[in-house]
């Protein structure tokens, strides 16, 4: 997959994310098993507007020729993925989130290893190990 598919894909997630978090958290609470709170909505929130933070970087750097930025971009993206698996484990076996929460995993393992390939190929493309 190219890194524009993948960067459109990631965009198209994260401003749903930022859509969902912002106007129905209640929807993630549900999904994940966990009750909602005056500072739950104020998590929610603040996490949304990271999400569109993402979702903006994603959708403008969709068309970024290969280059130290654009790595710089997939590394980041594959590590906030591999950061969100790590929590949301930490969070089901420490029985604070639901059995719902592996959905969240799955898609976010889904980008990681969508990022890494990504990263993998522009590396052999670089070396001239493979052509385009």
């Amino acid at each position: 997959m190219s890194f524009k598919a993948v960067s459109l894909a990631a965009s198209a997630l994260c401003g749903t994310l930022f859509v969902c978090l912002l106007l129905t958290p209640g929807l993630i609470y549900w999904l994940f098993g966990v009750e909602s709170h005056a500072t739950a909505d104020l998590l929610a929130k603040r996490a949304a507007m990271l999400f569109l933070g993402l979702a903006v970087l994603s959708f403008l750097g969709r068309n970024a020729p290969y280059s130290s930025l654009r790595q710089a971009v997939s590394v980041a993206m594959a590590t906030t993925m591999a950061g969100l698996i790590l929590a949301g484990m930490y969070e089901f076996f420490m029985g604070t989130a639901g059995v719902g929460i592996w959905s969240a995993i799955g898609g976010e393992a889904l980008f990681l290893c969508l990022y890494l390939h990504v990263l993998i190929k522009d590396t052999r493309l670089a070396k001239g190990d493979i052509a385009k």
